[in-house]
């Protein structure tokens, strides 16, 4: 039975998720993305977007036993990880708003590479001295960017390959960023592997935490009653307009 509840609240999740990031989508296209219209993201009918729900639950897997622990700046390993993170994401948006070509990631690094490393061995050398200065700051909890980064990481390769597939088994092209900044083959981008690396933290760390307490309290008749509402038409939308088509 404990079997079964764990898969229920993980495919609760997932709901939460899909429907999340369906919003996410649809408002982000109504008030950014050009022509400000309202348009219905993904594949299936209803307000879901199973790789939001794929994503989140893949991360909350992944990290959560990461995020719990300490990760402070007295390890130099996690110093110089966060100190690479911080100024690779300084740099690269300063020459996003600043710079309006579009570039490839390739083409990208063989401009600025060089530049980037030089500026990361420059704040690696200054978070170093002043560490080692401050002993108070030895202390400091960055377990947080360690998570950015691998919410990064992680949703990046998550968006490649659900892209390749979509376009593979559907000849769909849901998004296409070949104009985009830093793309990698129009699958990836800068942008939206950089907000999903925000929201994705911000879910792990604000959002999540609520969930987790709200299956713990709440009981398993409540539960299945939610996830039959939300769960169970998005599974017959899923299985009808994705799986029967590839099929």
């Amino acid at each position: 039975m404990k079997i079964v509840n764990k898969i229920r609240d993980s495919y609760l999740i997932f709901c939460i998720y899909a429907l999340i990031g369906w919003l996410y989508e649809v408002l982000w296209m109504r008030f950014v993305v050009p022509p400000f219209k309202w348009i219905n993201r993904g594949v299936l009918i209803g307000p879901f977007l199973p790789i939001y729900g794929f994503g989140m639950l893949i991360l909350w897997i992944l990290l959560k036993k990461i995020k719990i622990k300490k990760h402070t700046t007295n390890n130099y390993l996690y110093l110089i990880i966060s100190t690479i993170v911080i100024t690779t994401f300084i740099f690269i948006t300063i020459i996003e708003y600043t710079t309006p070509k579009i570039y490839h990631v390739d083409i990208f690094f063989k401009k600025y590479g060089i530049i980037l490393i030089i500026c990361n061995i420059i704040f690696i050398g200054l978070a170093y001295l002043i560490v080692k200065i401050n002993k108070k700051l030895r202390r400091v909890d960055i377990t947080w960017i360690l998570i950015f980064l691998l919410i990064w990481i992680i949703t990046t390769l998550i968006e490649y390959v659900s892209h390749y597939m979509i376009e593979t088994y559907s000849n769909k092209l849901l998004w296409d960023y070949t104009k985009d900044f830093l793309n990698i083959n129009r699958r990836v981008n800068w942008d939206a592997s950089r907000n999903f690396a925000i929201g994705g933290t911000f879910l792990l760390y604000f959002i999540q935490p609520k969930i987790d307490k709200y299956i713990i309290q709440n009981k398993n008749v409540i539960k299945n009653i939610i996830t039959i509402v939300i769960g169970i038409p998005m599974l017959l939308d899923l299985i009808f307009h994705v799986i029967l088509k590839i099929v």
